[in-house]
């Protein structure tokens, strides 16, 4: 037991050394790689996350977002068995992605609004990229598909779905004795964090935005070093592009659907590969989404086996879905 804690110890120690290494033998690599993942941060999640994130903030802490979930909750709560306080985060999930479907149902946790069972599940369908993420970004301008922009984004979006509500449903047949005990306990605390009402201020603006600028800065920072590690990657050698198109994807999203759509490969596999990696949201997705989770306690290890699962059945259905309609 010692040793394999002392190797988990040594391991994060090993990558940073490693990937120091690599950025010292690749310096216009590293060079380009930072450009581009702070120009795609500065000119595309910048402007387009820190409003939604500050204005959150504030619609979270003065209960607007509550009222929204109850207008919400006649449709919300049938479909997806949830509170009345979690249709918020779908709402801001599906509408503007991820990380602010993490945060949201973070800041909601943090609050007593919901317990961290809810938070879990909400965590692992709400989180995904981004409805305009997919439906310009990847079929618009990298597959320049149009036509197939709503099916992508059911596909992506019908799989986090499905797969969110599995491990639900085998969750609570797992631990179905603690989580009531749990249930419990957190329902009797949201009761005496929710009797307490804030009203606006500038002050409690104040702290909407610095909150705003830390957490986009974490995001910024999270692009940048994996943008650095893609495009090591695809400086490495000269062959097996798709297999290096891939990795990158792995590791950042938009990077490595840039690459695959550059590739000379079949339409079609092209759009399971890209659905299969934007079901999943790269490493630095899920690097994002940790940072935003701050003392919610929420459980990444959850919520990386919903990604996993979620990216299996996103490839299943795309394949069903080009055999039947784009053969």
């Amino acid at each position: 037991m010692n040793l394999i804690k002392k190797y988990k110890s040594c391991l994060p120690k090993i990558f940073i050394l490693f990937f120091f290494i690599l950025m010292f033998s690749f310096p216009y690599a590293s060079y380009k790689g930072a450009s581009s993942g702070l120009m795609l941060w500065f000119l595309n999640v910048l402007p387009t996350l820190l409003p939604f994130i500050i204005i959150s903030n504030m619609m979270i802490k003065l209960n607007i977002a509550g009222r929204i979930s109850h207008m919400l909750y006649p449709i919300l709560g049938r479909l997806f068995h949830i509170s009345p306080n979690g249709s918020y985060p779908i709402l801001i999930g599906f509408l503007s992605g991820l990380p602010m479907g993490a945060k949201s149902t973070a800041d909601l946790v943090c609050s007593g609004k919901i317990d961290n069972k809810e938070g879990n599940f909400l965590l692992s369908m709400c989180n995904n990229a981004s409805p305009i993420f997919i439906m310009s970004y990847i079929a618009t301008n990298q597959l320049k598909i149009p036509g197939i922009r709503l099916h992508l984004f059911f596909l992506i979006y019908g799989s986090s779905i499905i797969s969110a509500i599995s491990y639900r449903a085998y969750h609570n047949y797992k631990l179905k004795k603690i989580n009531a005990c749990l249930s419990i306990c957190e329902i009797s605390d949201n009761k005496q964090i929710e009797d307490s009402s804030s009203k606006f201020s500038f002050d409690l603006l104040d702290n909407s935005i610095m909150n705003g600028f830390e957490v986009i800065t974490k995001i910024g920072g999270y692009i940048i070093l994996f943008s650095i590690l893609a495009q090591i990657i695809n400086e490495i050698g000269t062959g097996f592009r798709l297999h290096k198109a891939i990795i990158m994807g792995i590791l950042e999203i938009t990077t490595g659907i840039d690459q695959i759509c550059k590739i000379p490969i079949d339409t079609n596999i092209k759009i399971v590969l890209v659905s299969l990696l934007t079901s999943f949201g790269g490493l630095s997705g899920l690097a994002q989404t940790k940072s935003v989770l701050g003392k919610s306690r929420l459980s990444i290890k959850s919520y990386i086996l919903v990604k996993l699962l979620s990216a299996f059945v996103a490839m299943l259905l795309t394949v069903l879905y080009v055999f039947c309609f784009r053969t």
